[in-house]
């Protein structure tokens, strides 16, 4: 009976110091991640929002369709997705929005906190820009269906 409680114990502390190591390791991504500017083209609708950049080369990124009073517009209301690079300036995002929409983008990292990607969904392109001005994402972005 004494050893078993000893086992008990001893798994016990293994797990609560994993799970400590874990928390501590998200802590510290979130510490040294950088947060950037996004904004996208789902399906012809504009999208805007933000992406985390973390240094261990993964990225999440938030979207939503807001006007400028901050209103939802479009079929689409908020998307949200995850970077994993595939080399030292490439990567692929797993892009899922509401109602079921979804897109692989498959991104170019123009320096640590800046690019651009494009993908499709079932419906239509996506295209991408992270990190760069207003100006600069024009560049990147397709343009929108009702132009």
């Amino acid at each position: 009976m004494k050893q078993q409680t000893i086992s008990v114990a001893v798994v016990g502390f293994v797990v609560f110091e994993l799970v400590g190591c874990a928390q501590i390791n998200d802590t510290a991504l979130s510490l040294f991640s950088s947060s950037v500017s996004a904004v996208a083209i789902v399906d012809g609708q504009r999208l805007q929002g933000d992406m985390k950049i973390f240094p261990n080369h993964t990225a999440t990124i938030t979207l939503r369709a807001v006007d400028s009073g901050g209103v939802l517009v479009g079929p689409l209301s908020s998307c949200m997705g995850w970077l994993r690079y595939t080399a030292a300036t490439t990567g692929a995002i797993d892009l899922r929005c509401n109602g079921g929409v979804v897109a692989e983008i498959n991104t170019t990292m123009l320096g640590e906190t800046r690019g651009y990607g494009y993908g499709k969904t079932s419906s239509g392109p996506v295209s991408l820009a992270f990190g760069l001005t207003e100006l600069e994402s024009q560049a990147h972005l397709m343009p929108l269906a009702s132009r």
